[in-house]
């Protein structure tokens, strides 16, 4: 099992759903409003009046074999939203209760 922390603009939740939905990842937590900038480019989504944008996190825990077509659709979905901003880190799991 791993764990799949996704990080985005508030911008383009729905096609983060989509994705989900997609490959059957129906188990997951979702943090809203939340602030943050990228380490090499784009605008700070702080929520204030300057950087309005917020982001959302998604963590899910998934089976190994998701783990590799959830990052293809990050990276198809970063593809065609650039500007916006996204996000996936994957860690091991080794314990579930």
């Amino acid at each position: 099992m791993k764990a799949v922390m996704i990080v985005f603009n508030n911008g383009i939740s729905e096609e983060v759903s989509e994705a989900l939905e997609e490959l059957g990842i129906r188990g997951y937590t979702k943090f809203l409003n939340v602030h943050g900038q990228g380490s090499e480019k784009g605008e700070p989504h702080l929520g204030t009046h300057i950087w309005p944008s917020q982001n959302t996190v998604i963590i899910t825990v998934i089976k190994d074999e998701l783990v590799e077509p959830l990052l293809e659709k990050v990276k198809a979905i970063d593809k065609e939203t650039e500007e916006q901003g996204i996000h996936a880190f994957v860690w091991n799991v080794e314990k579930m209760v």
